[in-house]
């Protein structure tokens, strides 16, 4: 019994290795869970890399291989926004196991005991905000690299709004060599409507895969006009980024779940307000020179998000396309 079943695997396994003739990728064929260990940092540990006073924690992503793919096969870490591994997941993870990608969700609030319970500045604790995340995505990165069917060489992060900013810190040197492992690195950063209104120390100073930025003019959480003057300071300084902005398109236009936007009366927003960090671990408010407070003159509030079919299409084209040029793949 114990033959005839592994033979049975080894029949099953190469149909995912091997296409058949005419065949299209595009299914997923093969769901596995992987844990991650990590370790909990606040914002400021993380700026300052105090790994002495890091939490142990495990995490854990799922990783969906696609049907049809070659022994080795490119992949994509996706990283969640505050509301966590959502429906628009769902749909990319679909898109991009028809290409022939691999795709690793990671979650990494249910490991820690962490719940959005609302869309506001203070709806997550600063432990699970975008910087401190990015000692998860490098963790995670390295449980990619070692598995048997993922090309250590061809992995793109990808992120969507508190994910997205970390996407954005994983891309500066100061963080992939304090949290990466030497001769490890993403192949390529997407970042889906990031907040790009804060200035860390040495944020000009990446990595030298392409980054590219995918946001609504008309968002309110985060701002198209700041990822703009952020893309042109990495720019001047020889990096290869891009922001490409959709007018009309709120926050979460690549939401699936209806065509009807979410609006929310009062919630508080930081679009407006611009954070530096002064010194190493410390941001402020450029205005105030204090740290970011809710009564600063820069936060607005109403919280405006959902759909854009335009903007969802013309990502959709524009990360496939990406990929496919990034990881050598048939058109």
């Amino acid at each position: 019994m114990r033959r005839i079943a592994a033979a049975l695997f080894a029949a099953i396994a190469s149909l995912a290795a091997a296409p058949q003739a005419g065949a299209e990728t595009s299914a997923t064929f093969r769901i596995e869970v992987h844990p991650v260990p990590t370790s909990t940092l606040t914002r400021a540990q993380t700026l300052t890399a105090a790994l002495d006073a890091a939490v142990p924690v495990t995490i854990a992503g799922e990783l969906r291989l696609p049907a049809g793919a070659p022994a080795k096969m490119p992949a994509v870490l996706m990283l969640h926004g505050d509301a966590g591994a959502i429906a628009n997941q769902v749909a990319w993870i679909e898109a991009l196991n028809g290409l022939g990608i691999a795709v690793f969700t990671l979650d990494s609030f249910t490991g820690r005991g962490a719940v959005s319970t609302n869309a506001s500045l203070t709806s997550m604790p600063d432990s699970v905000g975008g910087i401190a995340r990015v000692i998860d995505a490098e963790r995670a990165l390295g449980v990619l690299v070692r598995h048997p069917r993922i090309d250590p060489q061809r992995i793109a992060v990808m992120g969507f709004s508190s994910g997205a900013n970390t996407v954005l810190v994983a891309a500066q040197s100061r963080f992939a060599s304090g949290y990466g492992s030497a001769g490890v690195g993403f192949a390529a950063y997407i970042a889906l409507y990031p907040d790009c209104n804060v200035r860390l120390i040495d944020d000009t100073r990446v990595e030298p895969g392409p980054q590219r930025i995918f946001i609504g003019e008309a968002d309110v959480l985060t701002s198209a006009a700041t990822c703009k003057r952020y893309a042109g300071r990495l720019k001047q300084a020889g990096a290869d980024i891009a922001v490409t902005s959709f007018p009309g398109a709120h926050h979460g236009f690549d939401n699936v779940a209806g065509a009807e936007l979410t609006r929310i009366a009062g919630v508080p927003t930081g679009a407006a307000c611009n954070r530096e960090e002064r010194t190493r671990g410390e941001l402020v408010n450029i205005d105030t020179d204090q740290p970011l407070t809710l009564q600063d003159a820069c936060i607005g509030h109403g919280l405006v998000a959902g759909r854009d079919d335009a903007a969802d299409a013309a990502t959709k084209a524009a990360v496939k396309a990406l990929l496919i040029e990034r990881f050598g793949l048939a058109r």
